[in-house]
């Protein structure tokens, strides 16, 4: 073997080498640049294939997901469309009082929402027995049941009704001053 076919890089061990043998020497034959070219060629490929499969991996991940999210979703309407809405479940008896299990909520921005503990459904203002009014547009409803009707439930219910903490407003003249007569907002007690 000549010195020539020795420098040639046969893996990518050996490109380190021949890399380091031309930058102290400032030159490398024509035969070390091709034998570095495919190594590296060969190497870039291999990266390319890695990715691609990763590529296809996750677009396969991506669409069970979906499926899954949808699958989810059929499964919750569907427990939401076959719920009764009332307390007592399996073990209820013909005779036995209307309890609704539902409750009405109000949050800080004065938002309400009538929820039902067994299946999730949820009524807002606006609800009506055929259309549910969601980020502006509006969906069937596939519980039948509108914002007045769930309003009802809500007050045969024997849940109490909630509420997220509201904070006063300086129109109540509750807001805290300090001792030079200053408003104190956000006053932590």
């Amino acid at each position: 073997m000549t010195e020539q076919q020795k420098a040639v890089p046969a893996t990518e061990v050996d490109v380190n080498s021949v890399l380091s043998k031309a930058h102290k020497t400032g030159s490398l034959s024509e035969a070390q640049f091709m034998a570095l070219l495919s190594v590296m060629m060969a190497k870039e490929a291999r990266i390319a294939e890695k990715e691609a499969l990763l590529e296809e991996s996750l677009k396969a991940r991506d669409q069970q997901r979906r499926r899954d999210s949808e699958n989810y979703t059929v499964a919750k309407i569907e427990a939401q469309k076959a719920c009764k809405h009332l307390k007592g479940g399996k073990g209820r008896q013909r005779a036995q009082a209307k309890d609704p299990a539902v409750y009405h909520h109000i949050f800080t921005d004065r938002t309400q929402v009538i929820k039902c503990q067994l299946c999730g459904a949820r009524w807002m203002p606006g609800d009506t027995d055929e259309y549910l009014t969601r980020n502006g547009s509006k969906i069937p409803n596939w519980t039948g049941i509108g914002w007045r009707r769930a309003s009802e439930m809500a007050e045969d219910s024997s849940n109490r009704p909630s509420s997220s903490e509201r904070f006063a407003t300086q129109a109540q003249g509750t807001m805290p001053k300090s001792d030079k007569g200053i408003d104190v907002p956000n006053l932590q007690i």
